[in-house]
């Protein structure tokens, strides 16, 4: 029975983070990707979207400098993002053991609601740098690009 109760834990695990990922977003979007590191004790995250308006890749960092007003605070969102990835990797653990676990999750989200899963076990090679281009590359298929600046109104 415990084998169907953790389940359950991680597919309403991986549901809340699809909401949450969902309810973020302050304007029309096309694809919502959310990546996530863990080990034991420790994660962290990077998300980007796709503006159904512009088609340009808004990533995590300048998401917050791009639209004018949020209802919730960058340290918040970092918070609960943090916390799912962690809740997950560790409902994981438990269900398949520390050997088994994932160390790198892939998680896409299109605006027409089909969602993806990747787990992968060991991080992406090379520096920092060319770790973050090759989730770039995974996600969007093509270099990372910078993001124009300014900030955009938001939309309901």
């Amino acid at each position: 029975m415990e084998s169907l109760e953790n389940m359950e834990e991680i597919e309403a695990l991986q549901t809340e983070l699809g909401q949450f990922l969902v309810s973020m977003m302050p304007v029309p979007w096309e694809k919502i990707c959310f990546y996530a590191e863990c080990a034991p004790g420790t994660s962290s995250i990077w998300y980007a979207i796709i503006e159904r308006e512009t088609n340009m890749i808004i990533t995590s960092g300048p998401f917050w400098k791009r639209y004018e007003s949020y209802r919730l605070s960058e340290e918040e969102v970092s918070e609960k993002l943090l916390d799912l990835a962690l809740d997950l990797y560790n409902a994981y653990t438990a269900k398949f053991g520390p050997h088994k676990a994932w160390r790198t999750m892939y998680y896409t989200i299109q605006s027409d609601g089909k969602l993806q899963i990747d787990f992968e076990y060991a991080l992406p090679p090379g520096n920092l740098v060319e770790q973050q281009n090759a989730v770039y590359i995974k996600f969007f298929e093509c270099e990372r690009k910078k993001s124009p600046k300014g900030k955009y109104p938001v939309t309901e």
